[in-house]
C-alpha cells in the first residue's frame, strides 16, 4: 500500500499544480510584513485565511481527477476484480490526498511564520495573541506558538476532510471540471461569507474551524471547535465510504 500512496502522491504534484503551489508559496511569504514582531505575527494570522482561495485551488486541481485515469481507461473494472485492488487503490487514494493537501496548506503557512521567526530569531512566540491588533477583541490568552500549533492540527483534520470530498466528487464524475467546480464552492461559500463577516451561521464552521484564526478573532462560541470536529469526521468517514462504493460498484 505504501507504494501505491507514493504513486498517487507523485501523482497529484503535477506540473500545474506544483506552478500553482510555488505560486502561492512566494505569495504568502511576499504578503507578511516584519516592520515589528507584533506587526508580523498579525500579518500571518491575518493573511493565511486571505490564501484559502489559492489553497482551495491546488487542493481541488488534485482532487478533482482522482478517478479519471482509471475511468478513461478502463482500470476500474480490472481494479475491481482484483482483491488487492478493492482493498488498496481507495484508501490508498484518500491518504495521498490528504497527506499532499495537508503538505500544500501547511508549507504556506510555515512560510509566512519562518519569514517572522527568522527575522526575529523566534522572539516573543509566547507572546499571548490578544497583544496583536488582528486579535485585540477576543481577549484570548493562547499564545502565538500555540495558535501556530493549533492551525497545523486543524489544517490537517481539514485537509483530509476536503481530499475525503474530492475523492467522493471524483468517484461520480468522469469529467474532472465538475469536482473541481462543485469543491471550489464548498470552499468559496463560507469563505466570502467570513470575508463580508456573516459569522453566525453554521455553514461557515467547517473552513473557521479548518483555518482556526477565525473561530478566535470572532469569538465565536466554544462548541463551535467540537462542532468541526465532529463535522470534519463525519465527512471524512461519510465521503471516503460514499467514494469507495460508488468507485468498486458494478457498472
Amino acid at each position: 500500500m505504501f507504494s501505491v500512496i507514493k504513486a498517487e502522491i507523485k501523482k497529484n504534484f503535477k506540473i500545474g499544480v506544483i506552478a500553482v503551489w510555488l505560486f502561492g508559496i512566494f505569495i504568502s511569504y511576499s504578503a507578511v510584513y516584519t516592520l515589528s514582531v507584533g506587526e508580523g505575527y498579525s500579518d500571518v494570522f491575518f493573511k493565511y485565511f486571505g490564501m484559502a482561495p489559492i489553497m482551495g485551488l491546488v487542493m481541488f486541481m488534485m482532487f478533482s481527477g482522482s478517478f479519471i485515469l482509471e475511468y478513461n481507461s478502463n482500470m476500474d473494472g480490472l481494479i475491481k476484480a482484483t482483491k488487492n485492488g478493492k482493498k488498496q487503490l481507495v484508501v490508498s487514494k484518500f491518504i495521498a490526498a490528504g497527506l499532499s493537501a495537508s503538505i500544500v496548506n501547511l508549507s504556506m503557512l510555515y512560510a509566512m511564520a519562518f519569514k517572522v521567526f527568522f527575522k526575529f530569531k523566534f522572539d516573543d512566540i509566547n507572546m499571548p495573541i490578544k497583544n496583536l491588533w488582528y486579535f485585540g477583541k477576543s481577549g484570548s490568552d493562547i499564545t502565538v506558538i500555540q495558535l501556530l500549533l493549533i492551525m497545523s492540527v486543524t489544517v490537517i483534520l481539514g485537509s483530509f476532510m476536503l481530499a475525503a470530498l474530492g475523492l467522493f466528487l471524483s468517484s461520480i464524475s468522469k469529467n474532472a471540471i465538475i469536482p473541481f467546480l462543485v469543491g471550489g464552492a464548498f470552499m468559496a461559500i463560507p469563505y466570502f461569507m467570513g470575508m463580508r463577516r456573516t459569522v453566525n451561521s453554521l455553514i461557515v464552521i467547517p473552513i473557521f474551524g479548518m483555518y482556526a484564526v477565525p473561530i478566535i478573532r470572532f469569538a465565536l462560541p466554544s462548541y463551535s471547535w467540537i462542532v468541526f470536529c465532529i463535522f470534519s469526521i463525519v465527512t471524512i468517514v461519510l465521503f471516503y465510504n460514499l467514494a469507495k462504493k460508488k468507485f468498486l460498484s458494478e457498472r
